[in-house]
């Protein structure tokens, strides 16, 4: 398994991603440092700040859809609100193009399919969730899958492969690094080994980690998020991210965004 680091995504990368041959691809300074600062400034005072329904500790910028199975209202405010989300993100981070509308332009111009914004029983996704881990906070090692989160819905099926895009915006002076297993689970055994009353998973029955990922601030990183992985306690400051998943169905089919 191997993380190679690059100026730039490239589908060739980014299929190896997909089918696993690839464990991580690093971009550094797809924003600086500087523009990185002040988009994380302005995140910060959105009225959008919130916590996960499904995982109080991490603080969240947005909704993920994740967030749908904790409740009907969580889903009903999914629906209702997706779009308006993206547009007030958008709104709030004027003049700078924010991380998702790049995402997604260059995934357009880099898969001979494009991408789009997924959409979800006739409702289009929201994509582009901030995320905040303070001091304390962490990840449990988990899998991201689509179609255990809406096992009814054909769009979730026909997802074969799930990358998780991050682009790290600030920081911790310690901390906050993003362990990568080479190794994933079906539902049925992700259940068995699952911490009761948690989406996370034991640690101690973990092999060793394919590889530790200490982030750089300004870096675009994406993995394969349907394999086991996790965010490190942050020790001391803070981590800001903004992140979603690009779903991939087959070569002839557009790249799905959402988050």
């Amino acid at each position: 398994m191997l993380v190679v680091e690059r100026n730039e995504v490239t589908r060739g990368d980014l299929s190896e991603l997909f089918n696993g041959t690839l464990t991580a691809i690093r971009i550094p300074d797809f924003y600086s440092p500087d523009a990185a600062a002040a988009i994380s400034r302005a995140l910060l005072k959105s009225d959008l700040h919130g916590t996960y329904e499904n995982a109080p500790a991490i603080g969240r910028i947005g909704q993920s859809f994740f967030e749908t199975q904790a409740s009907d209202d969580a889903a009903r405010r999914y629906k209702k609100n997706s779009i308006k989300w993206i547009r007030e993100l958008r709104a709030g981070l004027h003049p700078h193009l924010t991380p998702i509308d790049r995402i997604r332009l260059e995934m357009e111009e880099l898969w001979p399919a494009g991408a789009q914004l997924g959409t979800m029983n006739g409702t289009k996704m929201f994509a582009g969730l901030a995320r905040t881990f303070a001091e304390g906070s962490y990840a449990e090692p988990h899998q991201d899958i689509l179609a255990w989160d809406a096992p009814t819905q054909p769009e979730a099926r026909e997802i074969t492969s799930q990358v998780a895009m991050n682009v790290y915006l600030t920081m911790p002076e310690a901390g906050g690094s993003l362990t990568l297993w080479d190794i994933s689970y079906d539902q049925q055994e992700y259940d068995r080994r699952r911490i009761k009353d948690s989406y996370g998973l034991r640690r101690e029955e973990l092999p060793v980690p394919t590889a530790t990922l200490q982030p750089r601030v300004g870096e675009l990183i994406l993995f394969n998020a349907t394999k086991v992985h996790a965010v490190e306690i942050i020790q001391r400051g803070q981590r800001v991210t903004w992140s979603c998943f690009i779903g991939y169905r087959n070569d002839q089919s557009p790249l799905m965004l959402w988050s």
